[in-house]
């Protein structure tokens, strides 16, 4: 039996709804994208909330993205990124989606298996897997040869051809693809941080990156650009011979005013 997922990534809340980044409010965006996503897939099998969820970092943060959830009867997963504060993360956030219902860190189901990573490096923007991640990982891959698996994190884990993200990507790829390249069972790797939609295959490994439900990224360019497209997320159906079928689903609005803003956040 197929497994269905949504990746709803890179929300950039505040603790103030009435909050602005680059013009347009990540409370609303947020909230528009969940009714979306709800309304279209009310029943799935997990919900993997990508980094940046909150701006400001803030646990009050954390409290009100639990709050605005869907009921969703499905785990809740989650790829900190480089907007994280891991205190907070695990004595607010995960506390609050145990309560709802539940949370993981790695779902096994069927011929699948899900295992969702810390790509949170302090101090930077860019990613690093500690090296208690890359052993996690290994270890669970070790155990579950034969079950196809989906390994998710924040940080892009290949070049994608816009310099100024690539230089913000994950610093230790090539220590994430030596374990992968020893098992033959991942089957795909999904990311956020690239505020885009991306779907490549790169050495038979199938890599995929999910919009914003903030603001998007123009793709391939050299310097930061704000692209003229509203939010969304990926929907995943993982199939029982190992394929993936997924979309990326769109809301209407929430364009910002002045695409030519390249200010800092």
């Amino acid at each position: 039996m197929s497994l269905q997922l949504l990746h709803i990534s890179d929300s950039h809340l505040y603790s103030d709804p009435a909050s602005l980044l680059k013009g347009i409010r990540p409370h609303d965006s947020f909230t528009a994208v969940l009714a979306d996503a709800y309304r279209s897939f009310p029943v799935v099998d997990a919900v993997i909330l990508g980094g940046d969820m909150a701006q400001d970092e803030q646990p009050e943060t954390y409290h009100r993205l639990v709050s605005m959830l869907p009921d969703w009867q499905a785990p809740m997963m989650l790829t900190p990124g480089n907007h994280a504060a891991l205190g907070y993360l695990s004595g607010t956030l995960i506390p609050a989606l145990r309560a709802r219902g539940a949370y993981s860190d790695r779902l096994l189901s069927g011929r699948w298996q899900i295992i969702t990573l810390n790509s949170h490096h302090p101090g930077h923007i860019s990613g690093l897997l500690p090296a208690s991640e890359l052993e996690r990982l290994q270890q669970l891959l070790s155990v579950s040869a034969g079950i196809h698996t989906l390994i998710a994190l924040h940080h892009h884990p290949i070049p994608i051809g816009s310099r100024w993200l690539d230089e913000i990507d994950l610093v230790n790829r090539d220590a994430l693809w030596e374990i992968v390249h020893k098992h033959s069972h991942v089957r795909a790797l999904l990311c956020g941080h690239i505020h885009q939609s991306f779907d490549t295959i790169h050495d038979g490994v199938r890599v995929l990156g999910s919009p914003s439900t903030c603001v998007q990224f123009t793709p391939g360019t050299d310097n930061f650009a704000l692209a003229d497209i509203s939010p969304g997320y990926r929907w995943l159906e993982l199939l029982d011979d190992g394929n993936i079928s997924t979309t990326v689903h769109r809301i209407t609005g929430f364009i910002p005013p002045d695409l030519l803003n390249n200010d800092p956040y």
